[in-house]
């Protein structure tokens, strides 16, 4: 049943790409009261990618590359203090897709459907995408930071562009993360911030890389500490 539930949810995901309506999936953020005494450390420490421990993750993906839709349903492990990941992606019917290994400098794909690899940069494609959602740019402590009315942006100059990352919806969550810069232009948004325990995350994600053309939209059903 489950798994049944989790393929409407990504036919569904399709629906709303089609109409371009993604982001009405999940509720918009809500206000934040600004803090004058809001600093760049304490933002950077806020961010729920700069949380450690080593979690597992499942989740519902629909990606749209190269004129591809691809609804996967994904098993992942994320260990944040070696700063890596392993996602284990399958379809509705239990088959395996793909089984990719992500850190902040590369990637290990090690293995990948044949039909999927008929799709042009699809594994490069999928490890960009676990790489800016989950591991990097972080929020920095030496960041600028600026005060809207009712968000906190830190930005700093990379590479002729900038990085940027939204924080707010009334609880401090990180909203947003934009990057333009030379050879990379793209933005991942953070929807519907959960709690479980000690663990914070976002149950919503929309990627759009805009220079590659690709879309991604990402349900995390549930993140739990492993010790596995």
């Amino acid at each position: 049943m489950k798994k049944r539930l989790r393929f409407v949810v990504a036919i569904l995901g399709v629906t709303v790409l089609l109409t371009g309506c993604a982001a009405s999936l999940f509720a918009p953020p809500g206000p934040e009261q600004v803090d004058p005494a809001m600093t760049a450390e304490r933002l950077a420490r806020l961010a729920w990618i700069a949380q450690p421990g080593v979690y597992r993750l499942r989740q519902t993906v629909l990606f749209e590359f190269n004129g591809s839709r691809v609804p996967i349903v994904g098993v992942m492990k994320l260990d944040y203090h070696e700063r890596r990941a392993r996602l284990v992606a399958m379809n509705d019917l239990g088959m395996k897709l793909f089984d990719l290994i992500v850190d902040e400098n590369g990637e290990d794909l090690n293995s990948l459907l044949p039909d999927l690899a008929k799709i042009p940069r699809f594994g490069e494609a999928v490890a960009a995408s676990v790489r800016r959602i989950f591991l990097a740019p972080l929020p920095d402590p030496k960041d600028t930071l600026l005060f809207g009315k009712d968000r906190y942006l830190l930005k700093r100059h990379w590479r002729d562009g900038e990085i940027r990352f939204t924080f707010g919806g009334g609880d401090t969550r990180l909203l947003e993360t934009t990057v333009a810069v030379e050879g990379s232009d793209w933005k991942a948004e953070y929807f519907e911030y959960g709690i479980t325990g000690d663990v914070v995350y976002p149950r919503g994600i929309i990627l759009h890389d805009r220079l590659a053309g690709y879309r991604l939209i990402l349900w995390i059903e549930e993140m739990e500490p492993t010790d596995e």
